[in-house]
């Protein structure tokens, strides 16, 4: 019984000895056990890395799992493999080693590791599909850090794929898993800019359905109070910043956003209703120009009247500059707290101080030719001559009056004179007219001489050989002009009007009928014109000698004050300001300002009487004048 004992002990030796026994390989021609042949591998690797030859680096590492397959250097090494082809861009090998890894050694950390890269792999390749596929199923296999890292793959994933949505979700819950303070911060960097760049007022409403953290929901409601300021909602734009402000667990830098947001909401929303803004340059070179449109507006709030007006105005210079147009107009509404505001008068101020008003919601009414400053928004009105206008009522009056159908256009080219030429081009063809030339010059020209010859075709004679054959001989040098037209339009102001005129008749174009715009106004048109302008006739928004009782009064009243006539200019102020004053009397608001001005209808103003359209530009009836010897006369029609 004893040896039997001795032989069972024995051969239980001998079977666990073999158990224990290392796996024994042939490698580079010699038997070694496997983890010694491992070991050789990756010393080889590692010196291949090293000398920057990832190739050979790569093939080392993955040949581990054939030298022994159920060693954990195994799976390791196909990782590093694809980890070192993900590095050099080579994506397909990647796919390949971690695929491997995937299928040979599943539900190990291996596999997740390797799910990783397979997921990064795609991202590069932009494969975002494929992507989320190899991330998405990782999440509940990982934890803490390692998880934070999926999320925020996958954050960066949906953002690409243009789901910004998912992707504020996915770095929302990689922020919460991350430990680390530098992949935090890359995750909060992220985070911002799908915030701030991609994300619609309708995601972030969804969004915060989800009940985040503190970081993430006041990160959301300040987006969306940003974009409810812009859009002037500034009611909604507090409520989320008084949220913001309650939870008092919001990160500094967004609380410091919150409280100066609502800092310059309150100071917009804080009006006056009986103060007015003015914008206007009164230094510089269009000082003077400044200075009638405020004498106007003065004139219209009864600054210089005995009794005390209702109305306080408040003034800013804008020099001409745009900038300082905007500026003011900033502290107009923050400082002053005014209900609306007139001007600015240059196209360049105007503009700027229109982005201004739109954001602020703040009723301005500006002073020139422009009409597509409007399109800044529906709180922009224009009150000027606008070239439709004056056009309008010119060739209404040619047409149906005079019984003109045929017109010619010599104008500056700058850009009232194509403005204006372009509006008489239309009106003509709209009413069933014919232009048949069309000339400019340049604004500073004196000598009209090529375009004139050109528009009755002594210019291009070759265009009339046959014409000038049937010419007796004492002509055909210098043959007579062909005028297909019975009036031309010259859109320019009045100096160069005298010059143009006489020179018509120089180059016998007789008995044709003038016609301008407000350029022409003023007894300088007379004098330097003389007999060669008698009979034009021009549009202009203002008339010192109007029978108009409202033109009458405000004349008088402008005499008396300043001791002169008043202009265009200042007539376009007193009729914005008493615009202004009809819009404010039943308003409780701004936005009740703003639907008044664009309801006016048959307004009777000194400069026209005024309706608005649907683009918030004023369709004028204007006066329509006409030189008669020395005078300037107003033509009844």
């Amino acid at each position: 019984m004893k040896s039997r004992y001795i032989l069972y002990v024995i051969i239980a030796a001998l079977f666990s000895g073999t158990a224990c026994a290392p796996k024994m390989v042939v490698y580079d021609g010699m038997r070694m056990p496997s983890e010694n042949a491992i070991g050789i591998i990756n010393q080889k690797a590692q010196e291949q890395m090293e000398a920057k030859n990832y190739e050979e680096a790569m093939q080392l590492y993955s040949s581990i799992a054939s030298v022994d397959s159920t060693s954990d250097q195994a799976p390791a090494g196909l990782l590093k493999a694809g980890d070192i082809a993900l590095s050099t861009k080579s994506y397909n090998q990647a796919s390949s080693y971690y695929t491997a890894v995937i299928n040979g050694y599943p539900g190990t950390d291996y596999a997740t590791d390797a799910g990783i890269g397979l997921g990064i792999t795609a991202l590069r390749e932009s494969r975002y599909a494929n992507a989320v596929d190899a991330l998405k199923p990782l999440v509940p296999q990982t934890s803490g850090n390692r998880q934070g890292r999926v999320y925020f793959l996958l954050g960066e994933t949906y953002y690409r794929a243009g789901r910004y949505s998912d992707s504020f979700d996915a770095l929302a819950h990689a922020l919460e898993s991350l430990s680390t303070d530098q992949e935090k911060e890359l995750s909060k960097l992220l985070l911002r800019k799908v915030t701030a760049e991609k994300l619609t007022d309708t995601d972030i409403q969804q969004l915060l359905n989800n009940k985040y953290p503190a970081y993430e929901d006041s990160l959301l409601r300040l987006k969306l109070a940003q974009d409810l300021f812009t859009s002037n909602n500034y009611t909604g734009a507090l409520t989320q910043i008084d949220t913001i402000i309650a939870s008092g667990i919001a990160s500094p830098d967004i609380m410091n956003k919150a409280v100066s947001l609502k800092t310059e909401i309150q100071a917009i929303t804080q009006v006056n209703m009986n103060r007015i803004g003015c914008i206007l340059p009164l230094s510089g070179d269009f000082g003077s120009y400044g200075k009638q449109v405020l004498n106007g507006i003065e004139l219209a709030l009864g600054v210089f009247s005995t009794t005390t007006s209702p109305y306080k105005l408040f003034i800013k210079d804008s020099k001409g500059i745009p900038e300082l147009a905007a500026r003011g107009a900033g502290e107009l509404v923050k400082d002053d707290h005014v209900a609306a505001i007139i001007g600015p008068l240059l196209s360049s101020t105007a503009q700027e101080a229109a982005y201004e008003m739109q954001t602020y919601a703040v009723p301005m009414i500006y002073l020139n030719q422009k009409s597509s400053i409007t399109n800044s928004g529906d709180y922009v009105f224009q009150n000027s001559l606008t070239p439709r206008d004056q056009t309008r009522d010119i060739v209404n009056y040619a047409m149906t009056k005079l019984g003109i159908k045929t017109f010619a256009v010599l104008y500056p080219e700058n850009s009232y004179g194509e403005d204006m030429m372009q509006a008489f081009v239309k009106q003509v063809l709209e009413h069933g007219g014919t232009v048949t030339g069309m000339e400019g010059y340049h604004p500073t020209e004196t000598d009209f001489k090529v375009q004139i010859k050109k528009l009755v075709g002594t210019y291009y004679l070759d265009l009339r050989k046959a014409d000038i054959k049937k010419l007796p001989p004492d002509q055909k040098d210098n043959p007579p002009p062909v005028i297909d037209f019975s009036a031309i339009f010259i859109p320019d102001y009045y100096e160069r009007v005298a010059m143009i005129a006489p020179q018509l008749l120089y180059y016998d174009i007789n008995n044709i009928q003038l016609l301008g715009g407000n350029g022409w106004s003023g007894q300088g048109l007379i004098q330097m014109g003389g007999r060669y302008v008698d009979g034009g006739i021009f549009t202009d928004g203002f008339f010192t000698q109007s029978t108009n009782p409202v033109a009458e009064a405000f004349t008088g009243s402008y005499e008396n004050v300043f001791n002169r006539e008043p202009n265009i200019l200042s007539a376009l102020g007193y009729d914005s300001a008493n615009i202004l004053v009809a819009a404010m009397k039943n308003a409780a608001n701004r936005t009740d300002i703003k639907n008044n001005i664009a309801a006016l209808k048959d307004f009777n103003g000194v400069s026209g009487i005024i309706t608005y359209n649907g683009s918030r530009i004023p369709v004028k009836t204007l006066y329509l004048l006409k030189v008669h010897g020395k005078r300037i006369i107003e033509l009844s029609y």
